[in-house]
């Protein structure tokens, strides 16, 4: 019988014949059990069809004879496995035949509808039977002449990727032998001979290590011949699902046709799958499938031999990758039976109201490992510091790799054993991985599992001023630099670098770099912020200074000076000092413009902290203590505490170590002869309580000489109303005289007389700092000028004249 090629069925013509010519054989490493002997047969080189060779076969003859009743006989070949198949173990077995059967019984249930399209006769040409058989029981058989014995799920015809046909037999019954007969039926003429070529018997006992499939076929119900004729229904190219063209695809259709049509394809595996593998199958949808709710006639179905293991809908199976099906995308669709398998089916029902050709292409399906299982860090997901790395685990199970990929579909693979750490490029932005898994050596892969990685950005800290300044000699350290925000921590480096303690001291001229941590993540500033460090020579320092005016301590009580130019409203609100009363009050350094207010001077009147007037403060060079580095005008109180002109501590700034001398107006000033050392920024000198060792000297004096004491307490000589270095009461230049001439030329003494009593204000010549300024009369200061000389140590024979009392301050 020639077969007929018309424009009606060109096209599945080509679907059956072509890949034979042009798909290549893929070979899948497996553990095959292969039939060893023949128990019995009536062929030719029958060795050939258990020689575990698939290319050589046995020839299994048929013949109608020569004539009516002579001659006539069929033939077969029945082989034998080494042992006991299991039930419902599958075996393959290769074939070939002279009449164009195979192509036909390939479509299952729509076998002799196909028959018809390809010109094909399965009844009365060339026939032949399969029987599985328990030694001598038969437990399955099929014929190729009835309808259905090659449909069911038990016995099919299948195709393998290059074109090549095979049985396909699954008992429920344990066997060991499988038996072909050939045979011709009734319409066939005298003097024709039929021939089965028999290759090989096999069943898998392991499964391929790689997880591409075998072999497929296809069915269908509700399809007419009409449309089988139209080539709008069946399955084109089925063997394009199984090839190695990750490309190729089938395509399930059903034309136009209305409810209740169905077309199946059926891929086989060697051997089943472990209970964990997944399956992935690749589908697109053609046209506008899915706006009719294709995704509810898909269904998905997996086998274990003939029995199945699951049934799922597309819809039940797509989750986001729905919409990429709608953007007829080609979609991969992770199956997961949980229970062995060799076979997955791929369903596709008619569509209500199909206007449109009903076309499903399946690219194919592969088995897998299990996806692998993300093994999370502590608190539950990955993140990274931005800029930082992230180190992704995964595990697999023994015998499989991982891979590792930036993109959910393609991209290059970065391949690791399985719990090897996959560490991340440097991330700036928050982003996904994904990992799938695969045995060793295989190409086929789980489905991708997402692993998410939160990028951390933490804002830089900021400061008040980025170049900040310190006291070189108060011990600075990294806790003094300025930030705005809490928690910061510093490194010696804009990058990396040394974490630096809080307690580091810090160095002149060098950047220091901050940066904040997030307190969930750990994650530090991405950017760091640099403060520039200058320590500076000389610094603010808190100058807890006390003495005592000898002039204020005249008929004082308590152990307080009077505050009379207080209580007079005689104090100045600038300070007095300048070199116009003499180069002794020469300001250096920043002094001289000190200005109190009345409220300060007015404050704690009648405590000890009341204001009794201005007091000149030095600050003298510790090596060269003639020199001095630092004036300024401060106020003294009634205890003698010295503070600043706005009634606060007086803070200076000075170096890490001085001399400090006390002047006053009226008053001999005094040297400390020590040096002072700040520490932390401060430091504290009672005059009222040093010793005569303690106290600088002039050669020919001593320090008994350089303060006078008073009730056991040491106080600045008073006297000194000419503003000069010495105190005199007779002479050139004589205290005495500033006293009467400041008395005479008071403005209300209009008579000039000596003995005037009412010569009251600021004056240098009220050295009681009473207020008032006399000559004569009760507390007049003349005598106490005198007093006071006649009493000085050295006036051993008290002379009023004497010309040798003198400040005790080095010059």
């Amino acid at each position: 019988m020639v077969l007929k090629t018309t424009p009606k069925n060109q096209a599945l013509f080509l679907l059956f014949a072509v890949a034979i010519f042009l798909i290549p054989y893929k070979g899948i490493s497996q553990t095959r059990v292969y039939a060893s002997s023949a128990t019995s047969f009536q062929s030719d080189n029958v060795p050939q069809s258990y020689d575990q060779n698939l290319t050589t076969a046995a020839q299994v003859r048929a013949s109608t004879g020569i004539l009516v009743g002579v001659g006539q006989y069929s033939g077969y070949v029945e082989l034998q496995y080494p042992g006991l198949v299991p039930a419902n173990t599958t075996s393959y077995v290769k074939i070939t035949t002279d009449d164009n059967l195979l192509p036909s019984l390939l479509g299952g249930n729509l076998g002799g509808l196909l028959a018809d399209v390809l010109g094909a006769v399965l009844i009365g040409n060339q026939e032949f039977t399969v029987e599985a058989k328990n030694n001598t029981t038969v437990v399955l058989d099929g014929d190729s002449n009835v309808a259905g014995d090659f449909a069911g799920d038990r016995l099919r015809i299948v195709i393998n990727a290059a074109g090549e046909y095979f049985v396909a037999i699954t008992p429920a019954s344990a066997y060991n032998r499988i038996r072909l007969t050939n045979r011709v039926g009734s319409l066939l003429g005298l003097n024709n001979v039929k021939t089965l070529n028999v290759f090989e018997a096999f069943y898998d006992s392991a499964p391929a290590n790689c997880g591409s499939p075998a072999f497929t076929s296809f069915s269908g119900s509700g399809i007419t011949l009409d449309a089988l004729q139209l080539g709008s229904a069946g399955v084109q190219n089925p063997q394009f699902a199984i090839d190695a063209n990750t490309t190729n695809f089938s395509v399930l259709s059903l034309g136009l046709l209305g409810v209740g049509s169905t077309i199946s394809q059926t891929v086989y595996f060697e051997g089943l799958s472990g209970a964990t593998d997944q399956f992935n199958v690749r589908l697109r949808a053609v046209g506008t499938l899915l706006d009719l709710n294709l995704a509810n006639n898909v269904n998905i179905m997996s086998y274990n031999g003939g029995t199945q293991v699951t049934n799922q809908t597309l819809s039940s199976l797509l989750t986001l990758n729905l919409l990429n099906m709608q953007g007829g995308v080609i979609t991969t669709i992770p199956i997961n039976p949980g229970a062995p398998v060799d076979r997955i089916v791929v369903s596709f029902n008619s569509l209500v109201g199909a206007s449109v050709a009903q076309n499903l292409e399946f690219y194919g399906v592969t088995r897998t490992v299990a996806p692998p299982t993300i093994t999370p860090p502590v608190g539950g997901s990955y993140f990274a510091c931005s800029g930082g790395t992230a180190s992704l685990i995964a595990t697999t199970a023994a015998g499989n790799e991982l891979r590792w990929y930036t993109t959910a579909t393609g991209g290059t693979a970065t391949t690791l054993a399985s719990g090897v750490p996959y560490v991340t490029t440097a991330l700036t932005a928050t982003t996904t991985f994904y990992v799938a898994a695969a045995k060793i050596g295989c190409p086929e892969e789980s489905s991708r599992v997402a692993v998410p990685v939160t990028v951390t950005s933490v804002a830089t800290p900021t400061t008040n001023n980025a170049s900040q300044q310190f006291c070189s000699f108060a011990s600075p350290t990294v806790a003094n630099l300025q930030v705005n925000e809490p928690g910061v921590t510093f490194y010696d480096a804009a990058v990396n670098g040394n974490l630096l303690a809080s307690n580091t001291l810090l160095a002149n001229n060098a950047i220091y770099y901050a940066t904040l941590t997030d307190a969930v993540t750990g994650c530090q500033s991405t950017t760091r912020l640099a403060i520039t460090v200058t320590l500076t020579a000389t610094c603010d320092v808190t100058l807890s200074l006390k003495a005592m005016l000898q002039g204020a301590l005249f008929n004082s009580t308590g152990g307080l000076m009077r505050d009379n130019l207080r209580e007079g409203g005689y104090i100045p609100l600038n300070q007095p000092y300048s070199s116009a009363l003499n180069t002794r009050f020469t300001h250096v350094g920043g002094g001289g413009s000190e200005v109190t207010t009345n409220a300060v001077i007015q404050a704690n009147a009648g405590t000890g902290n009341a204001v009794v007037d201005w007091v000149f403060v030095e600050i003298r060079d510790a090596a060269a203590p003639q020199t001095v580095v630092k004036t300024a005008a401060a106020l003294i109180q009634r205890d003698g505490d010295i503070v600043a002109a706005n009634g606060g501590p007086l803070v200076l700034n000075l170096p890490s170590t001085f001399r400090v001398s006390i002047k006053h107006r009226n008053h001999f000033g005094a040297l400390y002869n020590q040096v002072l050392t700040a520490t932390n920024q401060a430091v504290a000198l009672d005059f009222t309580t040093l010793t005569d060792a303690n106290l600088y000297a002039a050669p020919g004096f001593t320090g008994q000489q350089a303060m006078a004491t008073v009730s056991g307490v040491r106080a600045l000589y008073a006297g000194n109303a000419n503003f000069d270095s010495q105190v005199k009461y007779d002479g050139s230049a004589n205290d005495r005289q500033v006293a009467a001439s400041q008395v005479l030329s008071f403005p209300g003494n209009a008579s000039q007389i000596l003995n005037y009593s009412n010569a009251t204000g600021y004056f240098s010549g009220d050295v009681n700092m009473d207020g008032k300024v006399l000559y004569d009369g009760a507390n007049n200061d003349r005598q106490l000028i005198l007093n006071i000389i006649v009493t000085y140590a050295l006036n051993t024979n008290t002379l009023s004249n004497y010309n040798g009392m003198s400040e005790q301050v080095q010059q």
